[in-house]
């Protein structure tokens, strides 16, 4: 019989044999791209433009039906199920501008209301949008202080191309670095390690003249040197983008597609600021670039499987729509209907209204935001708004009034439309949203500042000019007839003005004489950017009753109650509400209802695309004439010079 010991070596001999011949076979198949490597797996929820819509709210569907969407507590709900489900590889980010929108935004410097309430939903990450910027610096390093003193869960911020120039307080720029506000994020999920950065665009930072002293560096050096810093420093598995520069299909202004084009090296770009819905992802670079709409409509789900070898890829992507069928989570919602009685009590009681309090009722169909975006046309709703403004400074001023001649409402500062049925005060509110003042109180203030006949025709060729090439540019307008040709020259498109005057009459518009306008704060505020857009040759400079110019813009902001000392600012949207309910009861319900003329437009302004000599050169002016004499001389030119070309012929052919 053997030797118990030896045979036990030979049994541990072939042992090792075998397993040296199975890793090698292992080693060899893998080599052979037999045996897959393994995959990991990341699910990714994601928003943006949320614009403190913490309720739902009704919308209009593709189908033209109304409708009732978002709700963060019904947000919160699916994410809440998402996390369950899909148990450590889910991740859930904002793409920017989550406040500023409704009454709620009252509270966002004091309290960060939103930024606590995105903690509680279980978001990871956001990034900042232009709209954060407009509560100013200050404001906004208001809600940074609020947010960490509050305490609880909160998103992480990140940023990786605003810079905090030397002009910021060193206070906000502390509560920057404190809260903090971070260059880019990695973060594990799933056994994959993820980079995070966010961008602010260069249209967002255009349409944000509040942001100042804070600027911009250029978002795709920033995100090249991110991207590096993320891949060859971090070694992160994949690199999502929080883009606030959104995308168009215009691609020349589709900041988004050039990023991805622009950067390799990016998994997925988040895009917000255009409130585009993507209904499937575009493909660029690389990249997956995905948008969700705007107001928390929908929650986008994107789907990934990663391996070593290859990568990203797409498994699934879906906008899940918040209906009505969506439970809400009891916690958020409970600390929304808080945040409600916090508005009410310390906002709106003071100024006589109440959240729900209905103003009026209305019978009709009225243009969307995206409607008065997309097209330069007079909508009854731009009537009703641009009216109410005109009432309202009458109201205000009484005896010292100065007759209101223009008044101008970009389609950017109309945020929402006014549905069939009751209007309450928070619809009015969404209506004319934007804006935060000194006063610390939110809406855009009115101001009332003079310009000349020449500057009135310039403000119009911002509608007929900029507005094709700027979105949120086109204009409605109150107390001026004019027609447009697109077809005309730039910045010369606009002819046939008249101005309403005090007796309800219109009389041609007089280049030489100052007229009294009507325009939110933040449009004159954007009258820098006008005169860059268009090289100087739509400069407007405000003006007193005098005609001298205006140092400060906020010299022309209109008093709202002269029987208090100081300027008390006039709110565009307390303008719009008191309008609703000064209107009289036409069906006798004890509600003023709306009047059916503001179901269509007046017939104040029109786009008439024309290729008739009459309409392209009529009251034409340096622009025109100057490039026809152009043409003409270059043709004259080409003329003489054909002649002598025939001549030289023509000796050649006689020798």
């Amino acid at each position: 019989m053997p030797d118990a010991g030896v045979a036990m070596k030979n049994l541990k001999r072939r042992a090792a044999a075998a397993r040296g011949l199975f890793w090698g076979a292992a080693l060899a198949l893998a080599a052979g791209g037999l045996v897959q490597a393994p995959e990991k797996s990341l699910v990714v929820l994601f928003t943006h433009d949320l614009h403190s819509s913490f309720l739902p709210r009704g919308t209009i569907t593709d189908e033209g039906r109304t409708a009732e969407r978002g709700g963060w507590a019904k947000i919160a709900s699916l994410i809440g199920e998402e996390r369950t489900s899909s148990a450590g590889r889910t991740l859930v980010v904002d793409g920017g501008d989550f406040s500023m929108g409704t009454l709620f935004h009252a509270l966002f410097v004091r309290e960060a209301s939103e930024l606590r309430l995105l903690g509680r939903m279980g978001y990871d990450v956001a990034t900042l949008g232009n709209h954060e910027f407009d509560f100013r610096m200050t404001g906004l390093a208001g809600a940074l202080r609020a947010a960490k003193a509050r305490g609880g869960g909160l998103p992480e911020l990140i940023a990786s191309n605003i810079v905090l120039g030397s002009g910021v307080e060193a206070e906000d720029a502390r509560s920057f670095q404190d809260y903090p506000v971070r260059d880019f994020l990695v973060l594990e999920r799933g056994g994959l390690r993820i980079g995070l950065f966010g961008l602010l665009g260069r249209g967002a930072a255009d349409d944000s003249p509040f942001m100042s002293p804070a600027v911009i560096a250029d978002p795709i050096a920033q995100a090249r040197r991110v991207v590096e810093i993320l891949k060859q420093r971090e070694h992160v598995d994949l690199v999502i983008a929080l883009s606030h520069s959104g995308t168009s299909t215009d691609l020349a202004r589709s900041e988004d597609t050039q990023l991805a084009e622009a950067v390799p090296g990016i998994d997925v770009i988040i895009s917000g600021h255009s409130h585009t819905v993507l209904a499937r992802p575009i493909v660029r670079g690389g990249a997956l670039i995905v948008s969700s709409g705007s107001q928390g409509e929908f929650l986008g789900r994107l789907e990934l499987l990663w391996t070593k070898s290859g990568g990203a890829r797409l498994v699934s992507y879906a906008l899940r729509p918040i209906t009505p069928d969506i439970p809400d989570d009891p916690q958020v919602q409970a600390a929304i209907l808080e945040f409600k009685g916090d508005v009410e009590r310390e906002y709106l009681q003071p100024l006589g209204f109440s959240f729900d309090q209905v103003l009026a009722a209305n019978s009709m169909a009225m243009a969307t935001p995206d409607e008065m975006e997309s097209r330069d046309a007079e909508t009854g709703l731009g009537d009703l708004i641009t009216d109410s403004f005109r009432h309202a400074v009458l109201k205000a001023e009484g005896p010292a009034y100065d007759p209101i001649a223009v008044v101008a409402e970009p389609s950017g500062s109309i945020r929402d439309t006014i549905l069939p049925g009751p209007v309450t005060v928070e619809a009015a509110f969404r209506v004319l949203s934007l804006g935060w003042d000194e006063t610390q109180t939110p809406g855009y203030a009115l101001i009332a500042p003079y310009i000349t006949g020449r500057e009135v025709r310039r403000l119009l060729e911002v509608d007929a000019s900029i507005g094709p090439r700027k979105s949120g540019a086109y204009i409605q307008f109150s107390g001026v007839r004019f027609r447009s040709n697109p077809h005309r020259l730039i910045f010369e498109r606009v002819r046939d003005v008249s101005i309403l005057q005090p007796d309800g009459t219109y009389a041609p518009l007089e280049p030489d004489r100052l007229y009294r306008i009507c325009i939110n704060y933040y449009t004159g505020m954007m009258v820098d950017y006008i005169s860059r857009a268009s090289h100087g040759i739509l400069k407007v400079q405000a003006k007193d009753r005098n005609g001298r110019i205006l140092a400060d813009i906020r010299e022309a902001m209109v008093d709202g109650d002269r029987s208090r000392p100081g300027i008390q600012p006039l709110k565009e949207w307390v303008a719009l509400a008191d309008e609703l309910k000064s209107f009289p009861d036409a069906d006798g319900d004890g509600v003023p209802d709306i009047p059916r003329r503001y179901a269509a437009p007046e017939g104040r302004y029109a786009s008439v695309p024309s290729w008739s000599p009459i309409s392209l050169l009529a009251g034409a002016g340096l622009l025109t004439f100057g490039l026809l004499a152009v043409v003409v001389l270059i043709v004259a030119l080409a003329v003489v010079l054909i002649r002598r070309g025939v001549r030289r012929r023509r000796r050649k052919n006689l020798v």
